[in-house]
């Protein structure tokens, strides 16, 4: 690798917690945390940091087994979309001060990412039901492939067809008036 990687940002510190920091509210927390976890044990392996570290060697990083591991578990749990903007910001923070990162970071999304991309696209019942257990969902799965999944005061039923996910989601509760049942309705009908 080039001396020639000077970068002034560190892909964990600067642009990956960033990335992540954006989208918090749109990923559960433990695949948060996974996700980070698995790229420290990488920047540890691979010594990527601008802290005492080679920022060029996340070339090698992105062609190990560590990062496809980590590509198989975000495809599973349906955020490569995540990585693919974690890579998109690296190769446009890094593309004047560390181009061989940039350009790898962008032939990655290319390989990679926008092929898993595609793949995932073909929804099916039993990646929904592991997304689903994954993040903490007491979910069920039957031989025809319905997804059920009950949590208080909410039940949840899951079909796949024709590539697209049909729910029926039923709320319970009480009430003292209809017009606070019909408020619940309303409020329901904004979902």
């Amino acid at each position: 690798m080039s001396r020639t990687c000077n970068p002034d940002k560190d892909f964990l510190r600067h642009i990956v917690n960033k990335v992540i920091a954006d989208n918090s509210n749109k990923i559960p927390l433990n695949i948060v945390d996974d996700i980070k976890k698995s790229i420290s044990i990488g920047e540890s392996k691979y010594r990527f940091s601008i802290f005492g570290g080679e920022p060029s060697r996340l070339v090698e990083y992105f062609e190990s087994d560590e990062w496809r591991e980590l590509v198989e578990f975000s495809k599973n749990l349906h955020v490569t979309w995540l990585l693919e903007d974690i890579l998109s910001s690296l190769a446009e923070t890094y593309k004047d001060s560390c181009r061989e990162v940039a350009e790898k970071a962008l032939e990655v999304i290319e390989k990679q990412l926008k092929t898993e991309a595609r793949i995932e696209e073909t929804i099916n019942p039993e990646s929904i039901y592991r997304a689903l257990k994954y993040s903490g969902f007491k979910a069920e799965i039957n031989s025809e492939g319905t997804i059920t999944l009950e949590e208080p005061f909410i039940k949840v039923k899951l079909e796949v067809k024709d590539n697209k996910i049909n729910y029926t989601i039923c709320k319970t509760g009480k009430a003292s008036t209809l017009d606070a049942v019909m408020a619940k309705i309303d409020k329901i009908r904004e979902l």
